[in-house]
């Protein structure tokens, strides 16, 4: 009985040192599983002057927009002047939904992309992919709009849209004499830009004292298939009220340019429109519009690739005195720069890039001062 208890006994402990090896090389196998797979990862980007074969920049806007057209050309030269990879990527979403920008930016990081520029699409909901994205030491800046703070995006660089907008009512209201009602034609709710684009004109109007009245807000229409029913609509109702219009966004610009070309019984509301198109460029100097706001969308991807590359490139970081000011919910705000362009100036503008030149050198001449380089 004894005997078979200690045979019992032998058996269990070559059990358990059986087991025990079967872990280890368990674990081995694990370990350089892991390792393999760690080497599969992209480049952390907070490793300091990444070499060139390993930086990866990406420029995201929050979907198919033609305002961030001219963020491929941008792209495309910065790759060429840098030496690296910069490419524009645009989410598959009209509507500009986080989650399909947050699975766009995944895709590529599991690609090896360690640096971004991004229009956020929202200004909180897109908050948790910059949190991964820090996590992984991977420099994350906001582009042509702006998360909340406290955000980890470095920086904003962008159209200080409120500003703009207010300007551009101050130009329309002045146009009118002082006096009359106006319409607004803005974005997707879903923009944290429309809501400071709001501000601006109301204020705009607020300095005329109650001469000018803002008769209809038309907003959640910066896309091809909602802004020319919405303008029609418009005008078939309000349009002998109206005296002015202005739009803030890219379709509603469009939509009303188009309209006002083919409609001359609407033609004496003095409308400024938004950006570049062709047919806005083309009813401005026809004079059946009265202007449009002109943006850097072509500096602002100028810009933020340069400083992407010259953080992972040279490890730089954002100098915490830099001369940022603070632009509705951000504090560490770069206006990227605006104009009016009337009918004055129609035919020197039209067809060009949507691009400020001066802005861009300017800022670009100011790096410095925004970022800490060793």
């Amino acid at each position: 009985m004894k005997s078979s208890f200690q045979s019992r006994g032998r058996r269990l402990r070559t059990c358990v040192l059986a087991a025990v090896a079967g872990l280890r090389v368990a674990a081995l196998t694990l370990g350089v599983a892991a390792m393999a797979l760690a080497a599969s990862y992209p480049a952390n980007a907070s490793d300091p002057k990444l070499p060139k074969s390993r930086i990866k920049i990406a420029l995201v806007p929050g979907g198919p927009n033609v305002y961030f057209a001219p963020w491929q050309a941008a792209a495309k030269a910065a790759s060429k002047a840098l030496g690296v990879m910069v490419s524009y990527v645009v989410p598959p979403t009209s509507t500009f939904q986080p989650s399909v920008e947050m699975s766009t930016v995944d895709s590529l990081v599991a690609k090896g992309y360690n640096g971004f520029a991004i229009f956020p699409d929202g200004e909180a909901s897109i908050v948790p992919l910059y949190n991964r994205l820090k996590a992984r030491g991977i420099p994350v800046i906001d582009l042509a709009g702006c998360t909340s703070d406290p955000t980890p995006a470095l920086l904003c660089f962008a159209t200080n849209v409120e500003a703009s907008a207010k300007y551009q009512t101050e130009v329309l209201t002045k146009a009118m004499g002082g006096k009359g009602n106006i319409a607004f034609l803005t974005g997707l709710l879903t923009d944290a830009n429309t809501v400071l684009r709001e501000d601006g004109v109301k204020a705009g109007i607020a300095e005329t004292n109650g001469q000018v009245q803002l008769a209809q807000i038309v907003s959640n229409i910066d896309s091809p298939s909602a802004a020319p029913p919405a303008v029609e609509s418009l005008l078939a109702s309000k349009g002998s009220e109206l005296t002015g219009m202005l739009s803030t966004d890219y379709y509603p610009s469009v939509a009303a340019a188009s309209i006002l070309s083919k409609n001359p019984q609407f033609r004496h509301i003095l409308f400024i429109g938004q950006d570049n198109d062709p047919t806005v460029m083309n009813a401005l100097e026809k004079h059946y519009i009265y202007g449009t706001m002109w943006q850097n969308s072509y500096g602002q991807g100028v810009v933020a690739a340069r400083w992407l590359y010259k953080i992972l490139a040279d490890g730089c970081t954002v100098n915490p005195k830099a001369p940022f000011t603070k632009v509705g919910n951000t504090s560490r705000f770069i206006n990227s720069g605006y104009f009016f362009v009337g009918r004055d100036l129609a035919k020197q503008y039209s067809g060009g890039m949507e691009s400020i030149p001066s802005t861009t050198q300017k800022v670009l001449g100011e790096t410095d001062k925004f970022l800490s380089c060793p």
